[in-house]
């Protein structure tokens, strides 16, 4: 999923209500995308595994002793498991 997918799929649920704003928190960490050099490539076409993001943020999290990231990352995977696979319907054509 690309960064752009991830945005509105986020924005999707929230809309909806299936997503509240605190749940929305690890996406929308996962979504910042800050460039290594001031460059104008569009950077939110890439593909990217959100899950192993997440997965990488809870070992980081643990060695940090951080309860409060990883719980939210937790359930960020646990939300990111039960949509994985699904149509996410929005069109990203550019």
């Amino acid at each position: 999923m690309t960064i752009d997918e991830l945005q509105a799929w986020m924005n999707t649920k929230i809309r909806n209500g299936d997503l509240s704003l605190d749940e929305s928190r690890p996406f929308m960490a996962m979504t910042i995308n800050i460039p290594a050099e001031n460059n104008s490539k569009k950077t939110g076409v890439a593909k990217i595994d959100f899950l192993e993001k997440a997965q990488e943020g809870i070992k980081n999290a643990r060695l940090k002793n951080d309860t409060t990231t990883l719980k939210m990352l937790e359930a960020a995977i646990n939300l990111m498991q039960h949509h994985q696979g699904k149509t996410i319907g929005v069109d990203i054509r550019v």
